[in-house]
């Protein structure tokens, strides 16, 4: 049954570029990315296929790096947005994730009797299960990594390139002989280290980012301190000098110099207006934010004027609103800097609606047109940690299915989002998670039956479960390909037909002729 094994070949080179496209952040537009992804990797697949039927399926596990890697690594590199470690580090992720998953495969197939179903069928269903996996639960959070950080990549890689070699250099493949025990020990080691291997590293990249918001947060906080203190020592100064203030404006009064006590009070009282804060917000972690960058804008010469209603409690993660507010801030301000005086004005508001949607937008001054590139971001010079801002505020928006907008208007940059509450979508994910789980239960019980093959028999002994694990026990069907069976036997012809009836009754006249000689006995 040759075709089943060189079916679940062609279907797991496809899956490879699959779940590679899943995490993939591309330079240009989606439609073009999938049009020269699948037109390279359509052409790639003629090639492999002509080789394999050429030189034979053992083939592809030899020359599988200069026919199908190297080709598609310059395929994607140069389609891809990011040209360091993290490109390098998710082509050998989902490169060594789809051989490890072969390999898998590869050997339950072996147990199962080498007949290339159990290899098509596990195929079938564990690749799009992979795919599922990695569109619900890492998609996101890893693509947000990618955009938030951008060192400390090449070292990750570097480890991703050396197991995708071990695991090419230590892979069994379909019809090669089983190595020996040692052999077989060091490629079950591979294979066991590497997804703990994967595991530890994305934890450790996502807890490197979690660090980076944390000192983000914590450096908005000591902003905040810093000018806390700077009021209390101003405050301190003023009540150390209250008297003489006061003596001040008795000998005004005494002169009756109205005008001069007048204006003397009139500058204490803007003296005083510095000590207040200039804006009130519940929630202490927004609150420092937006003081923060008040402080800012005013050593700016910018005037922020601020709308702020939210309560003390928000059903959002204070850090992603942080990563919202401090970044659009940011932005503001720089954009401030390089304008006249007299246009340094931001417009700032912040409002967590009934129904629980937090409604943000900034406005600051902006008189040369903006262009904005296909994903609807303002084209900005290509410049190390530059223009990574707004791709944050998106990432967030995005977390909770909200509403992300920039554009231009009459001298005017508008930055507006809409978070939704993240309340509304248990409902919808409670259902993805049941699907997962049936799909994970039902694969698992399809291979459990048929790769152990006393179990199923035991099951099927039980009178009510018996039927229900014979629908599933695939030893119970024929399956036929060209006068084969699943077996690889061919079926007899005619003249094997009358060749066997010969022999049995051969073996009739036998059996009679034994008969009766014991009776005679």
């Amino acid at each position: 049954m040759t075709i089943l094994r060189d079916i679940s070949m062609l279907w797991s080179m496809l899956h490879v570029i699959i779940l590679f496209l899943i995490l993939f952040e591309p330079r240009f537009s989606w439609r073009t990315t999938l049009t020269a992804a699948f037109a390279g990797g359509g052409t790639l697949l003629v090639v492999n296929i002509l080789l394999m039927y050429k030189y034979g399926n053992g083939i592809m596990m030899s020359v599988a790096f200069f026919t199908c890697t190297l080709p598609t690594l310059l395929l994607f590199f140069i389609l891809s947005k990011y040209r360091d470690g993290r490109f390098f580090f998710l082509f050998c992720l989902s490169d060594t994730l789809s051989f490890w998953m072969m390999q898998v495969t590869n050997f339950m197939d072996r147990l199962a009797g080498e007949t290339y179903l159990i290899l098509l069928l596990s195929r079938l269903l564990l690749f799009p299960l992979a795919e599922l996996l990695f569109w619900q639960y890492l998609r996101r959070p890893y693509r947000e990594l990618q955009r938030r950080l951008y060192q400390g990549w090449w070292l990750f890689a570097i480890v991703g390139a050396v197991y995708y070699l071990l695991v090419m250099f230590t892979a069994v493949p379909v019809d090669a002989p089983m190595p020996d025990v040692s052999s077989l020990g060091v490629t079950i080691l591979v294979m066991l280290l590497m997804p703990l291997t994967y595991t530890t590293i994305l934890h450790s990249l996502w807890q490197q980012m979690k660090m980076y918001e944390n000192n983000r947060m914590l450096e908005l906080q000591h902003r905040d301190y810093n000018a806390i203190c700077q009021k209390m020592e101003l405050g301190r100064i003023y009540r150390h000098d209250m008297r003489h203030h006061l003596s001040t404006l008795d000998g005004l009064l005494q002169q009756r110099d109205l005008n001069g006590a007048q204006h003397y009070i009139r500058s204490l009282s803007g003296g005083l207006d510095d000590l207040t804060y200039p804006a009130q917000c519940a929630n202490s972690a927004l609150n420092a934010v937006i003081m923060a960058y008040l402080v800012q804008a005013k050593n700016a010469g910018c005037t922020l004027h601020t709308e702020v209603h939210t309560p003390e409690d928000l059903p959002f993660e204070e850090t992603d609103l942080c990563v919202i507010l401090g970044n659009a801030l940011e932005n503001a301000i720089h954009a401030c800097e390089a304008q006249p005086e007299e246009l340094r004005n931001i417009q700032f508001s912040l409002e967590l609606t009934e129904n629980q949607r937090l409604m943000f937008s900034v406005r600051n001054p902006c008189p040369q047109p903006v262009d904005f590139g296909p994903d609807g971001l303002p084209s900005v010079p290509k410049r190390e940690g530059h223009g990574l801002g707004l791709q944050s505020v998106r990432t967030v928006v995005e977390k909770y299915g909200g509403l992300f907008q920039c554009l231009w208007e009459d001298g005017v940059f508008v930055l507006r989002t809409v978070l939704m509450p993240p309340q509304a979508v248990p409902a919808k994910q409670k259902r993805v998670n049941r699907i997962t789980t049936a799909v994970v239960v039902l694969l698992a019980s399809l291979l459990l039956l048929n790769c152990v093959p006393a179990v199923a028999d035991t099951l099927e002994a039980i009178p009510v479960l018996g039927p229900i694990i014979r629908v599933l026990d695939l030893r119970t069907y024929t399956f036929r390909w060209n006068n084969t069976d699943s077996t690889g036997i061919e079926e007899p012809n005619d003249q094997a037909d009358a060749s066997l009836r010969q022999t049995d009754e051969g073996e009739a006249n036998s059996s009679l002729h034994l008969t009766n000689y014991t009776q005679s006995l």
